[in-house]
């Protein structure tokens, strides 16, 4: 596996379906039930960060986290994929400067072929 993806998603059976896709290809995964702080997205060294919008039980936003992602030296290259249910993914996406989203549910080839896109 040369890619890894940090996963951040409040549902446990989405971690797991990430998880399993994106092993199926090859794609170390690193998953959080929870937002985790910059330091730990910084020594996780992601090649990509799939990231949720709302995540119960932690004080920030995926908003948030994907801001702080974009404005530190050491991860503002690497790509976010928000992926939520929110209506209005596009303006949070373009907000916070993802690279890209996908709306919950999500077909999961679709979901692929941006993953892989934004790997690349």
């Amino acid at each position: 596996m040369d890619k890894k993806v940090l996963v951040i998603d409040d549902d446990k059976e989405l971690l797991w379906l990430f998880e399993t896709i994106l092993n199926q290809e090859q794609i170390e995964t690193v998953t959080y039930q929870s937002g985790i702080p910059l330091a730990e997205i910084i020594a996780a060294a992601p090649d990509l960060v799939l990231l949720d919008v709302n995540i119960i039980g932690y004080a920030k936003s995926g908003v948030d986290i994907c801001t702080e992602i974009k404005a530190n030296k050491h991860l503002f290259d690497k790509p976010v994929l928000l992926v939520s249910a929110e209506s209005n993914l596009h303006a949070l996406a373009r907000r916070c400067g993802a690279d890209d989203f996908i709306a919950k549910p999500f077909n999961i080839d679709y979901l692929m072929d941006k993953v892989k896109k934004l790997l690349t």
